[in-house]
This record gives structure tokens, C-alpha cells and sequence, in this order.
């Protein structure tokens, strides 16, 4: 009887462990692989012709955004990696910082399933939204 009742609390204890790891956190919804799905571009048409907008365009979409769950952000642009650690906040931006570089730079803000990056160059604004492919 004493066995029965303590292998009752062990599975128990074991549901509630599982339930509890299991929870999504707003951090946990960041993690996997995410690719462009949009590219809006606002250049100032007296600085850029639409060849160099096509250009700039075209790069923007082979950007992909690694995040895994030991906040490791891997930035994949023209075939480079660039390693950094990340943050969310409680507004939903993304913050990161790479090794030995103690300033936090904002990469762009996460809300309802995306994640949406603002630049701003001299030549004007580029817009670049994000989806969760993995």
C-alpha cells in the first residue's frame, strides 16, 4: 500500500514537473528560426536609384534569425554568422549584445507572431518583418 501511494506522488510530481516546463513563456515563443517574409524600403528617390533599392531589397531577404533557448542569436546575412546574446522585454522588444560589447542594441520588437526590424540609413528607412519558419 505504502509503495502504491508513493509511486502515486512520484507520477504526480512528475505531471506537475512536466506541466510546469512545458508553460510558454513570451521568450519561448523567440526560439527557432525565423525568415523574412517582408522587406518595405523608403529611400529618399534623390540619394537612390531602384536598382540599388532592388539591391538593398534582395539582401534583406536572405537575413535569417536564429534564437535558441540559451539566448544565443545567430544573425545569418550574406553568408556570415554573427553570434550575439538576446533579451526580450516586457514591450516585446529584442535587445542583443555581442561578446566583450557591454552596450545592448535594440535588433527590433516582437508582437503577434513576427518580428519587425526599423532601420533607418542615409539613404531613408528599410522595414523588415520576420516569421517563425522552424
Amino acid at each position: 500500500m505504502k509503495v502504491v501511494a508513493l509511486f502515486s506522488r512520484f507520477v504526480l510530481a512528475l505531471f506537475v514537473f512536466v506541466l510546469w516546463s512545458c508553460s510558454s513563456t513570451p521568450e519561448s515563443k523567440l526560439v527557432g528560426t525565423w525568415k523574412v517574409t517582408d522587406v518595405q524600403i523608403d529611400f529618399d528617390e534623390q540619394k537612390a536609384d531602384p536598382t540599388t533599392v532592388n539591391q538593398v531589397a534582395e539582401r534583406e531577404k536572405k537575413t535569417i534569425l536564429k534564437f535558441t533557448s540559451d539566448s544565443t542569436l545567430s544573425i545569418i546575412d550574406n553568408h556570415n554568422t554573427h553570434r550575439a546574446k538576446w533579451m526580450l522585454d516586457e514591450n516585446g522588444v529584442i535587445s542583443y549584445n555581442f561578446e566583450n560589447d557591454l552596450i545592448m542594441h535594440e535588433l527590433g520588437t516582437y508582437q503577434d507572431g513576427a518580428i519587425t526590424i526599423k532601420s533607418d540609413t542615409p539613404l531613408g528607412e528599410i522595414v523588415t518583418v520576420f516569421e517563425k519558419s522552424k
